[in-house]
């Protein structure tokens, strides 16, 4: 039955306490050859906040906590791996698995739905299909979780923009963070910028010089976005991620409005480099039969000569060509004192909580600035202080109020999808997830409603989170209408089937409808067969291993065990499926689950 009140208790969670604490051991796993020293202390040299040690072997509660961070999604399987190997051993394996490019893929998908239907009408769709493909089929499971985050850090949106209908371009772009996830910032900084998808997006595509006589000017918008999302943010920060404060107290801007005007020039005469069919581009106007997998060029008659004051104190000066100026602008950026805590705390939210100390920030950032070897910049080195961390991984953070985040509404399907080993009787993962999800859970693959990401990284809910000085992120788009719709939409996954396989034509043939002979599937079988051997306790603590990272509290098993128990003994042909449904469903609604402490 769908449910149809309000479910508050999404809400409230985050101001609860309801995980275990465990006391006697480091992240859940032996301290065997670990060093940890760390303090909230600023006056303290920071340099010595640290962990180290070749022998991070967690228990499976630590290793389900850890990939919860690491992943989108990991089985029993994947978590006793990491048991065995530890943290340090999978760490490198994932950083020297190869990638496969998302837009490849598309061409193959594509290839095969023309097979199947006679247009390419929902061509968008595609999209959706390459992720999920990948997801299930690809063990890069690292790579996946950074690329998804980076895409809700330099954000496109496709839907309902001109790039609706530049599908694969989309995928093209999302391989720049894909790809570039364990590479340099400043190669992704620049990579974005030259791409023709978010200079389509954010209007820096074929940007010209000022016309006095036309009365144009350049367009603001990817200088604007560049530096508040992409880089450097509103206000100067302390490397700790803190602001900065002006003798009475007030937060230093890092740029003003003419410094976006100015910022604009340098972005002025990129158009496509490269036809269709291989040949150069000399058209600084065509935007039709172009290259969109290769980076934009630069058009110097219709780039701004003079000199550009871009920010405080910082000029680019005037008679440069166009790629000198866009260069000399990245290598500002990319050292600005901001980048490093910035990006540090975007990427903690996404991977492992809302609310990172001072020091968590500082730790990172310091990483950032100095990879240990004079590399600035290094997302590899980044992304391992990020999970490695004494507050990522030290149990005593558990129950700290100010941790934790919400898991976002894809990142629960996904979870399902890999803890159960989904599979579908052609291999084919077609999920049309905008379709299914979007309107219904408020996120769907790659189609943020604007460049701020489907929430923002600043929001904080009013009542209990913001009298705080705290921010929830995610709770932006949990709402009374969310939360029912991911109740049922959850609901449906688990009894019914996970997701509509669009591998059929319509009775037309002119476009893909669900396949009932080529649905998705979840395998239990483990579970079941638990549950019939030594019951509903042991069928508890297993789901509460795989979903819930070993938090799910005594009462809440309570409620659940009971609940089932009046189920077994008063609804007729109830059986181990039916048990086995039950209590994935309430884990999965429940505040246990959808926290991720």
């Amino acid at each position: 039955m769908k449910i149809k009140y309000t479910s508050i208790f999404l809400f409230l969670v985050i101001v609860s306490g309801t995980a275990q604490v465990y006391d006697d051991h480091f992240g859940a796993g032996n301290t065997i050859g670990i060093q940890v020293s760390s303090s909230d202390n600023q006056s303290i040299d920071t340099s010595t906040y640290s962990i180290s040690g070749t022998q991070l072997k967690p228990d499976l509660v630590g290793a389900s906590r850890f990939l919860a961070q690491a992943t989108l999604g990991a089985s029993y399987e994947d978590m006793e791996y990491v048991r065995t190997v530890g943290i340090d051993k999978w760490l490198v394996e994932q950083f020297n698995l190869p990638s496969h490019s998302y837009a490849a893929r598309y061409d193959q998908i594509y290839d095969e739905i023309q097979q199947i239907i006679s247009n390419d009408f929902h061509a968008d769709d595609y999209m959706s299909y390459v992720f999920y493909d990948h997801l299930i089929h690809h063990p890069d499971v690292l790579r996946q979780k950074v690329a998804f985050a980076l895409s809700q850090i330099f954000v496109i949106s496709p839907y309902g923009t001109s790039l609706s209908s530049k599908n694969q371009s989309n995928l093209i772009y999302y391989d720049f963070l894909y790809e570039g996830a364990f590479s340099n910032y400043k190669d992704m900084l620049s990579n974005v910028t030259m791409s023709i998808t978010m200079g389509d997006y954010l209007s820096h595509f074929q940007n010209q010089k000022a016309d006095i006589i036309q009365k144009t000017y350049p367009d603001e918008n990817y200088a604007r976005e560049i530096m508040q999302l992409f880089s450097i943010g509103l206000h100067q920060l302390e490397l700790d991620g803190t602001p900065v404060k002006n003798i009475d107290g007030n937060n230093i801007p890092t740029y003003d409005i003419d410094n976006i005007a100015e910022m604009a020039k340098i972005f002025t005469g990129l158009g496509a480099a490269q036809k269709n069919d291989g040949t150069p581009n000399d058209d600084f106007n065509r935007d039709w039969s172009i290259n969109r997998k290769i980076p934009m060029k630069m058009f110097d008659y219709y780039h701004a000569k003079g000199e550009k004051n871009i920010l405080p104190g910082v000029t680019i000066p005037a008679g440069q060509d166009g790629m000198a100026d866009i260069q000399q602008t990245l290598d500002v950026l990319f050292n600005h004192q901001n980048v490093a805590p910035f990006l540090s705390t975007r990427l903690i939210q996404h991977l492992v909580k809302s609310n990172p100390s001072p020091a968590y920030v500082k730790r990172v950032a310091m990483v950032f600035n100095n990879n240990g070897s004079g590399e600035r910049g290094d997302l590899k080195a980044v992304i391992t202080a990020i999970l490695l961390d004494p507050e990522a991984r030290n149990c005593d953070w558990i129950d700290n109020p100010t941790n934790g985040k919400l898991i976002q509404p894809i990142e629960r399907f996904t979870t399902l999808f890999k803890a159960f080993d989904l599979t579908t009787p052609s291999g084919k993962i077609w999920f049309r997830d905008e379709n299914e999800l979007l309107d219904e859970i408020g996120q769907s693959f790659l189609a943020a409603p604007s460049v701020f990401n489907f929430f923002s990284p600043f929001y904080a809910e009013d009542k209990f989170v913001a009298p705080l000085d705290l921010v929830s992120p995610e709770f932006q788009i949990l709402n009374s209408v969310t939360a029912i719709a991911y109740i049922n939409e959850m609901e449906d996954a688990i009894r019914k089937k996970p997701f509509e396989n669009r591998t059929a034509p319509n009775s037309t043939g002119q476009w893909l409808i669900g396949n009932n002979n080529d649905q998705p599937v979840l395998n239990f079988s483990d579970e079941l067969a638990l549950y019939n051997s030594e019951g509903i306790d042991a069928l508890l603590d297993r789901l509460d291993l795989i979903l819930c990272r070993g938090q799910l509290s005594d009462a809440t098993k309570t409620i659940i065990a009971n609940s089932i128990q009046q189920n077994i003994d008063n609804v007729n042909g109830y059986n181990s499926q039916d048990v086995l449904h039950d209590a994935l469903y309430y884990i999965m609604m429940s505040p246990n689950y959808v926290i991720q402490k």
